[in-house]
């Protein structure tokens, strides 16, 4: 036999292989999960928490894109997001950390938790703050009334006596307590609060930008938004308005681009403060992947970063764009999924439908949940 005669049915198998292969890869819609849920959260980074209803009580578990419990559902239980590699997890009436494998890696006995950052985690018990760290073991015992996460420099806000300062990780003061209300401090400034205004210190306690504002919110990229009264506006770190416009609303940025709102309209203005959208929309949201849907006369549409319509408001409802679709109405009980063309590319059949997340997205039938495929 020759040796062309031995490779030809080697070439036909390996040709059925990946034919077969093909044929099982899910195209876009397709159902990976059947409804089962009575809520179903969407997936990150492998894994979601979904909840069945049994005899009038919920419980809740975890599962992996298989749709296989990593936590069996049980009652009693309540999952926050991932962060770090472990959830907030609430059995009864305390919380622990679960890690993405469903295992309590941290015992439920807090009365309150936050996620971890940078290694800790603020958690509540016996009436005070404190911190723990990735293993469940105490960085700082509880002592504090309050207390928020730490930053990239270690440094926290906590609360004490009344007042609020900042705590390094030793547990020592940064910043004794000394302010009305703080948040924390991002990009080397904090905003904190007086007897009278809100203003913004540096990391031994001088105020960059005087106590001014009615409200300030951390920096993000060297932008923060104020308030006086009615009026909303940006400023840089140097206390600078980045415009002289005042607005009734503002929405921090994303994709470069921020949502502003006046008289009851939205537009969009740029990092620079320059308006790239006069406030002309009904509604408006943050710029994703790319695109923001905008709201005309009751009917959703979406814009890109000129403002220009890339698909025209004709939807009673729709998602944001996640993973280059959006899910969308044109009737409110039938859902379906467009790319940024505009085009239908799965179908509207479901009851309700959620943003895609790492490749799959919760819908809705008749009242249960279960999962598609992007792909």
């Amino acid at each position: 036999m020759s040796g062309r005669s031995l490779l030809l049915p080697a070439i036909v198998l390996i040709l059925s292989q990946s034919l077969l292969s093909l044929s099982a890869q899910a195209d876009p819609g397709d159902m990976l999960i059947p409804y089962q849920f009575d809520a179903a959260n969407s997936f990150d980074n492998g894994s979601a928490t979904v909840v069945k209803v049994k005899q009038g009580r919920p419980l809740t578990g975890l599962i992996n894109h298989a749709g296989e419990y990593v936590l069996k559902a049980q009652k009693n239980t309540e999952i926050y997001d991932f962060r770090s590699g472990l959830a907030p997890i609430k059995h009864g009436i305390h919380w622990g950390f679960i890690n993405r494998a469903g295992e309590l890696t941290i015992a439920a006995e807090f009365a309150k938790v936050m996620h971890f950052y940078h290694g800790y985690a603020a958690v509540l018990k016996d009436g005070k703050w404190g911190y723990i760290d990735q293993q469940g073991a105490w960085l700082l015992e509880p002592q504090f009334e309050r207390a928020y996460r730490f930053n990239n420099d270690g440094i926290a806000s906590v609360k004490q006596n009344g007042m609020w300062g900042f705590i390094r990780k030793n547990g020592t003061w940064l910043i004794k307590p000394q302010y009305q209300d703080v948040l924390i401090f991002d990009e080397g400034l904090a905003p904190v609060k007086t007897a009278t205004a809100w203003g913004y210190i540096n990391e031994k306690a001088e105020f960059i930008i005087p106590p001014q504002f009615d409200r300030a919110l951390d920096f993000e990229t060297g932008i923060a938004i104020v308030n006086q009264g009615k009026e909303w506006w940006f400023i840089n770190k140097d206390g600078s308005a980045i415009t002289e416009k005042r607005y009734d609303k503002l929405l921090p940025f994303r994709e470069e681009m921020a949502v502003i709102v006046k008289d009851g309209k939205h537009g969009y203005v740029n990092r620079d403060g320059k308006v790239i959208v006069s406030p002309r929309f009904d509604d408006a949201w943050s710029f994703s992947d790319g695109l923001a849907r905008v709201e005309v006369d009751a009917k959703v549409g979406y814009v890109d970063h000129t403002g220009k319509f890339v698909i025209t408001p004709q939807f009673k409802w729709g998602h944001s764009f996640s993973e280059g679709l959006a899910a969308v109405t044109l009737n409110y009980w039938e859902y379906g999924y467009i790319d940024k063309q505009g085009i239908m590319v799965i179908k509207p059949q479901f009851d309700d439908a959620q943003p895609f997340h790492d490749g799959m997205a919760a819908v809705q039938e008749q009242g249960k949940w279960g999962y598609i495929s992007r792909q």
